[in-house]
C-alpha cells in the first residue's frame, strides 16, 4: 500500500511457510503415490490375477450349477458308465450272455463281434462302438414267435448296457418259420495305451 514500506524477505518467507508446508506435502504424498505406492500395487494385482479369473470361473460354476445337480450329474455318469463295457475285449462274453438272455424269450442266436473301425477322431475318444451281428430263429417250443420278438426287442432297449441296433431285417422260412437277422453296436470303453495311462 502507498505509504507502507516492504516487510523484510525473512518475514514474507516466514509467512507463507504455513501455506506452503501443506502444499508441499501435499505434492510430496501425491507423487510418492504415483510413482511409488501405484507400480507396486499394479505389480501385486497382476500376479493375483490368475487366483482372481480361477475364483471368477468357480463362482460362475457355483451359480451354473448348484451342489444338489452336480450330485445328480455324478450319479447320471456313473449309470451311464455302467452302460458301457469296460473293453472291447469283453465283448464275445457280452455276447455268449445275450445269447442266453435270447434263449430265454424262446429264441436261439447266434452273435459275432467285429474290430472296431478307427475314425481320425477316434483316440481322442474313450468310448468306442464294438460292431456285432447276429441270426436268431424260433425254439421248437415258441409257439408264438412274434410277441416274443417283440418283448426281446424292447428288452435290447432297455438293456443294461447301451445296444444300439442298426440293421433288423426279418424273413419266413418255410422249414425253420421265422428268422431275424440284425446288426447293432455294444459301447464300450479303449483299451488302448491312451486310455489305460
Amino acid at each position: 500500500m502507498p505509504g507502507w514500506s516492504e516487510p523484510p524477505l525473512k518475514l514474507r518467507i516466514r509467512r507463507l511457510i504455513p501455506i506452503m508446508l501443506p502444499i508441499g506435502l501435499i505434492l510430496a504424498l501425491l507423487g510418492w503415490s504415483f510413482l511409488v505406492r501405484q507400480p507396486q500395487i499394479n505389480r501385486v494385482r497382476i500376479s493375483y490375477s490368475p487366483l482372481v479369473a480361477l475364483n471368477d470361473d468357480i463362482n460362475q460354476l457355483n451359480i451354473e450349477c448348484s451342489d444338489q445337480r452336480a450330485g445328480e450329474l455324478v450319479i447320471e455318469a456313473g449309470e451311464a458308465s455302467r452302460m458301457i463295457l469296460p473293453s472291447i475285449e469283453a465283448a464275445p462274453e457280452y455276447l455268449q450272455d445275450l445269447r442266453k438272455t435270447v434263449n430265454r424269450y424262446g429264441w436261439l442266436a447266434t452273435f459275432k463281434s467285429y474290430e472296431p473301425v478307427s475314425g481320425p477322431t477316434d483316440e481322442e475318444t474313450p468310448i468306442t462302438f464294438v460292431p456285432a451281428a447276429g441270426k436268431m430263429i424260433p425254439t421248437r417250443e415258441n409257439r408264438k414267435p412274434f410277441p416274443s420278438l417283440l418283448e426281446l426287442l424292447t428288452h435290447f432297449t432297455a438293456s443294461a448296457n447301451r445296444i444300439d441296433l442298426t440293421r433288423l431285417a426279418i424273413g419266413v422260412d418255410e422249414k425253420t418259420g421265422p428268422t431275424v437277422e440284425m446288426n447293432f453296436q455294444i459301447a464300450s470303453h479303449r483299451t488302448d495305451e491312451k486310455t489305460a495311462q
